[in-house]
C-alpha cells in the first residue's frame, strides 16, 4: 500500500510543481544528499533548497507531525503553501520547498530505515569506497565539501566542519558480527596531518580503525556542525584477515619462530609481501622480511633469546585476487624471557657442567675409536707390506736362481767319463790304423 501511494505522490508532486520552481531533481546525483533519521530531529542550512522526506512508520500508525524551528508545526490534513504531502498506512512522503533554517523536529513511530532527501547546493563529496575490507585493514579516504559544485576551501578554520565515520551491524542473525552495534571508526581531517596532504584545502583525509569483528556493515560518513549535516552511506563488509600469524616458542631447536598461514583463495600469493619489526630490550630494533611467501611459512627469530622484553609488529602488504592492493597491521606481540632464579641457574650450570663432561667423553671416546681405527688401518698396511716385500723377495731369489742355474755346465759322472775316454781312444786307434793302410 505503502509502495503505490509512494508511487503515486512522487507522480502528484511532477504534476503539480513547475519544473522551474521544483528544485529537486531525484535523478540529480550532484545534488541529491541523504540523511538517515537516527534520531528525531535534524538541522536545515540556508543552502538546503528543498526537502523530500521518506518517512517509514509502523504500520496503522498516525502520520507524522513535523515541528518547524519557530515551534509551528506541519500535518498531513493541513494544506501549506510549499508543502507537498502524502500519506498511507506505513509511511509518509512529504516535499517542502524554501525549507524554514534552523532545528527541526520530527513527532511519529518512524523506523530507521526513513531517511530525508536534501536537494542543495552544498553537497557532501566521497571518494569511491571498496564495498569490501578486510579487517584492520589501512585505507586512505577522502572527502570534500561543494558548494555550487566547488571545493568549499576553509583555509586557517578546517576545524569548523567536523567529518566523523561510523560502522553499523546489519540485522543479519546468521552474521558473525550480529548485535555488534554501532562503532565509530575514524574522523576526516582537512589539517595538513598524518595522510591528510594539504591544511584547509576542503579535501578531508581520513584514517579509520577497521579492527572491528568481521561481517556486514552499513558505512556512515556524518558531516556537519551546528549549522548544516550531511551524510553518506553505503554497504561494506569486513572480511577475515588472509595472512593469521601463530608465535611459537620452541618451533626450531627451542627458540621462537613465527608462523605464518596464508588463504591462497583471498589473495595473489605472487605479490604478497611482509615487514616484521622486532623490538629488542635495549631499544634497539631488527627488521625482516618476507618476500617470496608460502602458503604456511615459518620464520625464525633467532635473536630472541636474551631475558627481556620483545614487542613485535607485523605489516601485511598484498593485492586480492580481484586485483585490490591493500596493507593491514597484525596486532603486536609481545614476548617476555625471564631472567633465571638463583636456583634455577644453579640447576642450570649443573645440567650445563653434565652436558659438557658428557660432550668431553663423547669427544674422548670418538678420539679414542679413531686413533683404534687408524691404529688397526696402520697394522693392516704395515702387514699387507711385509706381505709383498716377501713375496718380492721370493720372486727375485727365484729369479735369481734360475739365471745362475742356467749359465752353469752340468759335469758328466766318471762312469762316462771312462767309457768316454775308451771311445776317444779307440778312435785314435783306428785313425792311425787308418794312415798306416795308406
Amino acid at each position: 500500500m505503502f509502495r503505490q501511494l509512494f508511487l503515486i505522490g512522487v507522480i502528484a508532486l511532477s504534476l503539480a510543481l513547475p519544473a522551474s520552481a521544483n528544485n529537486y531533481n531525484p535523478n540529480d546525483n550532484a545534488s541529491q544528499q541523504k540523511i538517515k533519521l537516527l534520531s528525531n530531529r535534524f538541522r536545515v542550512d540556508q543552502a538546503v533548497e528543498a526537502l523530500v522526506f521518506i518517512i517509514e512508520r509502523k504500520p496503522g500508525s498516525a502520520p507524522i507531525i513535523l515541528v518547524r524551528p519557530d515551534g509551528s508545526k506541519l500535518y498531513a490534513t493541513r494544506q501549506v503553501d510549499g508543502v507537498n504531502w502524502v500519506d498511507g498506512n506505513a509511511g509518509d512522503m512529504i516535499e517542502i520547498k524554501q525549507p524554514m533554517i534552523g532545528p527541526w523536529q520530527i513527532i511519529g513511530d518512524i523506523l530507521p530505515s526513513s531517511e530525508i532527501r536534501l536537494a542543495t547546493s552544498l553537497a557532501l563529496k566521497i571518494n569511491e569506497f571498496p564495498n569490501e575490507l578486510f579487517v584492520g585493514e589501512v585505507v586512505k579516504l577522502t572527502a570534500r565539501i561543494e558548494f555550487n559544485n566547488k571545493l568549499l576551501a576553509l583555509g586557517r578554520v578546517d576545524d569548523l566542519i567536523k567529518l566523523d565515520v561510523f560502522l553499523r551491524s546489519t540485522s543479519d542473525t546468521s552474521a558473525p558480527n550480529f548485535g555488534a552495534g554501532t562503532f565509530t571508526i575514524g574522523q576526516y581531517i582537512d589539517d595538513g596531518q598524518g595522510l591528510d596532504e594539504r591544511r584547509g584545502d576542503g579535501v578531508f583525509t581520513g584514517r579509520l580503525d577497521l579492527d572491528k569483528p568481521n561481517g556486514p556493515y552499513t558505512l556512515l560518513v556524518r558531516a556537519g556542525n551546528k549549522v548544516f549535516e550531511r551524510e553518506y552511506s553505503q554497504p561494506l563488509y569486513l572480511r577475515p584477515q588472509p595472512v593469521k600469524v601463530d608465535l611459537m616458542s620452541a618451533a626450531i631447536d627451542g627458540q621462537y619462530a613465527l608462523r605464518f598461514i596464508t588463504n591462497e583463495q583471498a589473495v595473489d600469493m605472487s605479490q604478497m609481501a611482509i615487514q616484521v619489526i622486532v623490538h629488542h630490550p635495549d631499544d634497539t630494533q631488527e627488521h625482516l622480511s618476507i618476500s617470496n611467501l608460502a602458503p604456511t611459512h615459518l620464520l625464525r627469530l633467532e635473536n630472541v633469546q636474551k631475558p627481556g622484553r620483545y614487542k613485535i609488529d607485523i605489516e601485511v602488504f598484498g593485492t586480492t585476487n580481484d586485483g585490490r592492493e591493500f596493507r593491514y597491521n597484525i596486532e603486536q606481540m609481545k614476548v617476555k624471557i625471564e631472567v633465571p632464579a638463583a636456583k634455577e641457574v644453579k640447576a642450570q650450570k649443573v645440567e650445563a657442567d653434565k652436558a659438557r663432561k658428557a660432550q668431553f667423553k663423547r669427544e674422548q671416546l670418538e678420539k679414542r675409536r679413531k686413533a683404534a681405527k687408524q691404529k688397526a688401518e696402520e697394522e693392516k698396511a704395515l702387514i699387507i707390506i711385509i706381505v709383498m716385500v716377501n713375496v718380492l723377495i721370493l720372486l727375485l731369489g727365484g729369479l735369481l736362481m734360475w739365471l745362475f742355474l742356467r749359465k752353469k755346465k752340468p759335469k758328466k759322472p766318471k762312469a762316462d767319463k771312462k767309457d768316454a775316454d775308451k771311445k776317444d781312444e779307440k778312435g785314435d786307434k783306428k785313425d792311425k790304423d787308418s794312415k798306416k793302410k795308406k
